[in-house]
Order: structure tokens, then sequence, then C-alpha cells
């Protein structure tokens, strides 16, 4: 039943992704989109697998995902070692307020409903962050090397 409430949400959510990618030429409403459905997603995640250790597996390669495809609304080349290297950097860059956040989430965690409520929280705005600093990144251009077309 989780499992299948988890795989429409997915489902969904990747819809809504596409086509506001489809709908959208400028590439910050692109990124806006993208950002906010792995959010959502994320956050969903992170209620139903509250309870469940090891969540955060599952929301870090939805992380490394998201890195990758804002990388290439950026127009910026970038694998999938050195989205998983961006993402650990922007996650050191974010350690204080990250630890903080994971560390208040540990204690209320296994409380269910408010241990589903925090772990949803943490999820997402960890997730904003990543994203949010990732699209600073690459329209800096600065750290990247742009496609040319």
């Amino acid at each position: 039943m989780m499992i299948t409430t988890l795989l429409n949400i997915f489902s969904f959510m990747a819809i809504i992704d596409r086509i506001a990618s489809v709908f959208f030429d400028d590439p910050d409403d692109q990124a806006k989109a993208i950002i906010h459905s792995v959010s959502v997603e994320m956050g969903t995640v992170g209620f139903f697998t509250a309870q469940i250790p090891g969540d955060k597996f599952v929301i870090g390669g939805a992380q490394v995902d998201m890195v990758r495809r804002l990388a290439k609304v950026y127009k910026v080349r970038l694998d999938r070692a050195q989205a998983v290297g961006l993402a650990s950097a922007v996650l050191a860059t974010l350690a204080g307020p990250a630890i903080a956040a994971e560390g208040a989430n540990q204690v209320v965690k296994y409380i269910p409903g408010w241990g589903n409520l925090s772990n949803t929280a943490v999820a997402a705005s960890i997730t904003e962050a990543i994203g949010w600093m990732c699209v600073e990144w690459f329209k800096e251009g600065t750290w990247f090397q742009h496609v040319k077309k």
C-alpha cells in the first residue's frame, strides 16, 4: 500500500516537472519547477519513511538527480560523479544548519506523527537549499565548463 502510494506520488510529481519544463522557456522558471517538484517529492518520501532507517539514501539519490537536471537546464557539463561531489559540497557549505536540523530530526524522528512531520520538513528544506545553491553556482558559471550550442 505505502509503496504504491509513493510510486503514484513520484509519477504525479514527475509529470508536473516535465510539463513545467516544456511550458517554461526561461531557465530560472524551469529550475524553480524542478527544485519545487523534487522538494515536494522528498518531503513526501520523508513523511512516509520517517521510522525507516536509511531513508537518506533515497533522498540523497533524488537530490543528485536534481543537481544533474539543473545542470542540464543551465547548459553545464556535469556527469554523475561530479553531481555527487557538487551535492556533497553544497551540504558541506550548509553544514551548520543541516547538522542542526538533522540532529533535531533524529530526536523526534521515531515518534509517529511528530517524527513524520519533522522528517518531511527536513527533507524538503535541505532539498530546496541544495537546489537553489546549485542554481546560483550554475548561473555564475565559474566552476563548470558550459556546453556550447
